[in-house]
């Protein structure tokens, strides 16, 4: 069955996910442009991709006494270990922009941006644990 894995937008802010606003005028002409995600995919190393929004964070106090949970809105589950080595896990997000004045609108697509990290799976069951308040780091 696998380990059930969230994936989740850290504290998603306007100039992170969007949507981010900017109005300008030039000319007699009001311009607004409004920049934000178009979609997200996570790549899990060993072959899985998965499209969604900005997750669900994970609550480690609320599912404390809970077998694995799957994620309600952002996850997957590794189906085997890394094998002593590490998966590349990585995150790719489609900012799209979308623009309306004088009396025309339209999209513009924008370039791709990634982020990776490593992972290593070395079994396929799960324990939650509680951590101290205002520790990230699990």
């Amino acid at each position: 069955m696998g380990i059930p894995v969230w994936l989740w937008v850290n504290n998603p802010t306007p100039s992170s996910w969007g949507p981010e606003p900017k109005t300008a005028t030039l000319g007699g002409v009001t311009v607004t442009a409004t920049a934000k995600v178009q979609s997200l995919t996570w790549n899990s190393g060993d072959g899985q991709n998965v499209t969604c929004g900005a997750g669900t964070p994970f609550n480690a106090v609320a599912y404390a006494n809970t077998a694995a949970v799957d994620s309600p809105t952002c996850g997957l589950r590794y189906q085997h270990t890394s094998k002593g080595g590490t998966f590349t896990v990585s995150a790719t997000t489609n900012w799209v922009v979308e623009w309306s004045g004088g009396g025309q609108t339209g999209n513009i697509q924008m370039p791709t941006t990634s982020t990776s990290t490593t992972l290593r799976v070395g079994e396929l069951q799960s324990v939650n644990v509680v951590t101290p308040a205002g520790d990230t780091n699990h």
